[in-house]
């Protein structure tokens, strides 16, 4: 079996994760990132991470002494670093190169505000490679999920204007609002910003382009979500979200009469002297925004456009998200009233969830992914903080209310996750020199878990079985004296963990404890997981990562059908041509039975031959982006596969790549898809030339037989290629578009 990329690349596709939570995005020992190209939105320089790996594998492969040694070879390099601190200043410095030579970020950008001054603020790494130009302090950086804050500043502004309430249902804002399920009538504003709404979770479709502005995912919006079905009862637990902020940035639209980048402007941006904050539609040609890059020694990406504004797609820098943090602490003043900063930051995510609390939860607040941070809250200080990660930039804003304090740090490369903890590196090292904490008390806060060998009691022999999670599907087998368990996509590695009493079953090392609970009859994987940053810190998250999946069994017709799948590629035909998808293969979608427990299609439960539903309800993060899934043939046969946003033909439907010399291939679909081709043993090793319309915009990628990229036409302005045995071509454009072709 060939191993499946469906289940990932649809979440690429269509979830581009950005748009997780920061610092608490750990799942099973890893940093959530997707940095593989096969889940949500990392596609940084260096650090390769992912949920498809095996449960408890470590944070990264550097040792302590390796960034210890490492940091001792900067003592010439930095030596001439001034600053307001200068020890505070030549830390961060090592940290920063750090950041980019031992995990990964092309570029990192990092500022620490305090009573409103700014203590410190720099910039590491590399812009223009062939150029080699270095980033600033006024370069401008994605910030991808953090861009959920200040829809929520936007919605509070409105709220204190007597415009909006909070607990009055979305459709009094936006009578045209409406869905297939009846119960998005209860869905009020606050869920939005709490991720309680029900919502399913968010596609994306054709919202992440390549230098390209496009407002379609906003214009249709509404039509989209006419089509849906709810995943739950509106308030009855808070998942991730990132619809709930596009429909947020609606109703701030139709209350202010304004468009969401005006209101911005005028509400938030120029009263706070956000002077390097943009959205899509604000960017010029002389913004510096940072380089960003699909591999290191690959050429510079054009500028990546996240065009679901209220949802992630605003470009700030380190001090800009500084200014702005210091709107959320005890002596904000300038934004929102104290009692309006006061309620982004009561535990709206609490209400919603079932478990022991910790303060590596994902404990949302009004916005915020968490308003008790670890490690802060063992320390008695009240931290809040929201990550943030597109496909290529990535960014952390960590606020501390008690002590006017903001800190800020943005990457290209890397992950938020990585960013967060140097945030919380740079707050600890300040708060130290301050005298606010000591080295006991920091030492004092526990980072990985004991393992003390026991036997597992009878009771939890209930635990066995399959569970599925965003991303993957595990199979969890009890021992004498632990645990036993799975990822179904990588069935050749087995992670082992000790029983240590209290129902917790630690990974050696200790960078990880599984729980089980049971909430109405519904049993769930907990995870508690340590990622160290080595020399930089340490990270902790507690959250629901795994759903028991019960028995499903289906006809022999129905089974048949879904095995006939089995191995298969589906190719997507709605992404634009100036997708980022085409630049890393998200538009290949290889399906493999073999990663689901039978009966279901990853954690979408198979419901007849040809559909496949969502069905499970953890709160948190990852029962997040729900979506079902359906098949459906064609008069002439050819099967299409059907998933939220995404349109996609199967591989047996394509035509060859015709081997004439010369010959035109137009976009005539009325809905303009994107056609496909297999290259036959005909046109294998000739050199196909391509020439583009000069009136409508369209693009050709060539892929091998494995799906790696051999060309895109948009991204390198390279137009000929060598075509590789048995790959594939797409030709992509507007409706009508004539691209010219060359074959010799």
């Amino acid at each position: 079996m060939k191993k499946s990329q469906l289940k990932r690349t649809i979440a690429l596709l269509l979830s581009i994760a950005l748009l997780m939570a920061g610092s608490t995005e750990a799942f099973a020992g890893n940093v959530y990132t997707k940095t593989d190209g096969f889940l949500s939105a990392e596609m940084g320089a260096g650090v390769i991470t992912s949920t498809e790996q095996p449960i408890g594998t470590p944070l990264t492969d550097v040792t302590e002494d390796e960034a210890l040694a490492f940091e001792r070879g900067l003592e010439t390099e930095l030596s001439g670093v001034t600053g307001a601190d200068t020890t505070l200043s030549q830390n961060a410095k090592k940290k920063a190169a750090a950041m980019v030579s031992l995990y990964g970020e092309t570029s990192v950008q990092y500022a620490v505000m305090q009573n409103g001054e700014l203590l410190l603020s720099d910039a590491y790494g590399t812009d223009d490679a062939s150029k080699k130009t270095k980033v600033t302090t006024d370069s401008v950086y994605g910030i991808a999920s953090i861009s959920k804050m200040f829809t929520t500043a936007a919605v509070m502004k409105l709220v204190e204007a007597g415009k909006i309430d909070l607990d009055q249902p979305v459709v009094n804002y936006i009578p045209e609002f409406t869905m297939k399920d009846a119960r998005y009538k209860d869905i009020t504003v606050r869920m939005l910003l709490n991720h309680s709404s029900g919502l399913m979770g968010g596609d994306l479709a054709n919202a992440l382009l390549f230098d390209d502005a496009d407002t379609y995912y906003h214009d249709h919006f509404l039509e989209k979500l006419a089509n849906e079905t709810l995943k739950a009862d509106p308030g009855a637990y808070s998942v991730y979200c990132n619809d709930g902020f596009m429909l947020a940035e609606l109703v701030v639209e139709r209350v202010s009469g304004k468009s969401f980048t005006d209101y911005l402007q005028e509400q938030v941006f120029t009263p706070l002297g956000l002077t390097h904050t943009r959205t899509p539609l604000q960017l010029r040609d002389e913004d510096a925004v940072a380089g960003a890059y699909l591999k290191k020694g690959d050429q510079k990406l054009p500028t990546e456009c996240f065009n679901t504004i209220g949802t992630g797609g605003l470009y700030s820098s380190a001090e800009d998200l500084c200014r702005f943090g210091m709107t959320f602490t005890k002596n904000n003043g300038k934004l929102l009233s104290s009692s309006s900063v006061a309620a982004t930051m009561v535990q709206e995510g609490r209400k919603g969830q079932w478990c022991e609390e910790y303060s590596g939860m994902l404990d949302y607040g009004l916005g915020w992914d968490s308003v008790d941070t670890y490690p802060f809250a063992d320390y008695g200080i009240t931290a809040i903080e929201k990550g943030g990660d597109s496909l290529v930039y990535h960014g952390e804003l960590m606020v501390f209310p008690e002590y006017d304090l903001s800190v800020a740090v943005l990457s290209s490369g890397g992950s938020s996750s990585y960013d967060a903890i140097f945030a919380q590196y740079l707050a600890k090292e300040l708060l130290k020199e301050q005298g606010v904490l000591s080295n006991e008390k920091i030492d004092g806060v526990r980072t990985k878990y004991t393992v003390k060998k026991q036997k597992v009691p009878a009771e939890l022999e209930t635990c066995n079985g399959y569970y599925a999670s965003y991303g993957a599907t595990y199979k969890v087998k009890l021992t004498a004296d632990g645990l036993q368990i799975i990822n179904l996509a990588d069935k050749k590695t087995t992670m082992k963990f000790t029983y240590s009493g209290d129902g917790y079953f630690v990974y050696p090392g200790g960078t990880q404890a599984l729980k089980f609970m049971t909430q109405n009859g519904t049993r769930y994987m907990m995870a508690g997981t340590y990622g160290t940053l080595p020399g930089m810190g340490t990270s902790f998250s507690y959250m629901y990562t795994g759903q028991k999946i019960p028995a499903n069994k289906l006809k022999e017709s129905v089974k048949k059908a879904w095995q006939e799948r089995d191995d298969q590629t589906y190719f997507v035909l709605t992404e634009k041509y100036s997708s980022a998808m085409y630049a890393q293969s998200g538009v290949m979608l290889n399906l493999d039975m073999d990663d689901s427990r039978p009966g279901y299609f990853y954690n979408d439960k198979i419901m007849d031959a040809n559909t496949a539903v969502e069905f499970t309800d953890m709160p948190m993060n990852f029962s997040r982006d729900a979506r079902n899934y359906t098949f459906k043939k064609n008069a002439n046969g050819k099967e299409y596969l059907s998933c939220e946003g995404i349109y996609a033909v199967r591989e047996d439907a394509l035509k060859g790549l015709s081997s004439k010399s010369s010959f035109t291939v137009t976009i005539s679909s009325p809905k303009g898809y994107a056609k496909w081709y297999k290259i036959g043993s005909k046109t294998a090793g000739k050199t196909m030339k391509v020439t583009l319309p000069k009136d409508k915009g369209a693009m050709v990628s060539v892929y091998g037989a494995d799906k790696s990229l051999k060309l895109n036409t948009y991204i390198s302005g390279t137009r000929s290629v060598k075509l590789p045995k048995n790959g594939y071509v797409v030709f992509a454009g507007d409706k009508g578009a004539d691209i010219k072709v060359k074959i010799k």
